[in-house]
């Protein structure tokens, strides 16, 4: 007979969990975009630094405006004076109500206008909209700008999220709100909650994305960098063994080899769980099991052999007797 070691196996609860590689990403970022054409007359905030919500990045040389707007209040003056003395004439029944709404209509545009020009000079002072990092700011003084040119790019530290993507049977099983863990590229590990679940697969890949969001107080992450994202699915039974014990039988299925009270051995389908320091973590099998650790390759199902435990499991029953 052929000669086997074995191990005595007994299942655990555990949680089984969604193990996808992922990459860091802010939260929110944005392209600040000229809304009006000058000169760059003053830069404030330089690359790579911290700024505060509303904090100006740069501004724009205000030229003929502060002129424009002037004029433009003087011309609102002179129409709401030219209102009122309309609205008294037309109580006297000497301007006509057609005459009325035409002076009305006049102030109107003068106010249009002065609004205009305020909110024109207002474009020409460039804030974050938010607190973070400003990135990038790709104009310096004296270059010249037009509407819809890119004037810094800010992103926000804190909190940052991990995306990845998981499979249709997996993203069944999670909700937002739930707790996971994301292993960064220098081996942290950050705890989050889950912020977000794709409500629709993607045509190539079939999968969903998902987003952890984990506090980065410090502001040390960086978007862009490799993660393991850890997402908790449902609690199952579960026995925790070396890779080696894996084996095909002849129908090509994936699981292990046992050996039963009357030495003969048997072949259990199973499920890898989880795969994690070196060990395989496998549902789908008996509570306790004889596992076949040394000789598998050799014997197949049905076979009756020969049993030696293993080394360490011996020295580990002789010490409980003693």
């Amino acid at each position: 007979l052929v000669k086997v070691e074995i191990t005595r196996s007994q299942a655990k609860t555990i949680v089984r969990e969604a193990v996808v590689s992922a990459r860091t990403a802010p939260v929110r970022s944005v392209r600040i975009r000229a809304q009006t054409s000058g000169r760059i007359n003053e830069i404030v905030a330089q690359r790579g630094t911290f700024i505060e919500e509303g904090a100006v990045i740069a501004r724009l040389a205000l030229d003929e405006r502060q002129a424009q707007l002037r004029q433009a209040k003087a011309v609102l003056q002179q129409r709401s004076l030219q209102y009122k003395a309309a609205e008294r004439l037309h109580k006297e029944d000497y301007m006509t109500e057609v005459e009325l709404a035409q002076s009305r209509a006049n102030l109107e545009i003068a106010q249009a206008e002065v609004d205009r020009i305020s909110k024109d000079i207002s474009h020409t002072i460039f804030r974050a909209p938010f607190s973070g990092v400003l990135d990038q700011r790709p104009v310096e003084v004296g270059d010249y700008v037009k509407v819809g040119d890119e004037i810094g790019y800010v992103i926000e530290q804190n909190p940052f999220i991990v995306r990845g993507s998981v499979s249709e049977d997996e993203v069944t099983q999670l909700k937002i709100g739930q707790a996971g863990s994301a292993t960064l590229i220098n081996d942290e590990v950050r705890n989050g909650k889950l912020r977000y679940i794709s409500g629709e697969a993607d045509e190539q890949t079939r999968t969903y994305q998902v987003e952890l969001e984990i506090p980065n107080p410090q502001g040390r992450l960086i978007a862009g960098t490799s993660a393991k994202l850890r997402l908790p699915l449902e609690e199952v039974s579960a026995h925790e063994l070396e890779p080696a014990v894996l084996t095909l039988n002849k129908d090509g299925e994936f699981g292990i080899k046992s050996v039963d009270k009357n030495h003969r051995v048997r072949f259990h389908k199973a499920d890898i769980v989880n795969n994690d320091a070196g060990k395989v973590w496998l549902s789908g099998l008996p509570p306790t099991l004889d596992v076949i650790t040394v000789g598998q390759g050799f014997v197949s199902a049905g076979d009756e052999v020969t049993i030696t435990r293993n080394t360490q499991e011996k020295t580990a029953a002789s010490a409980r007797n003693e």
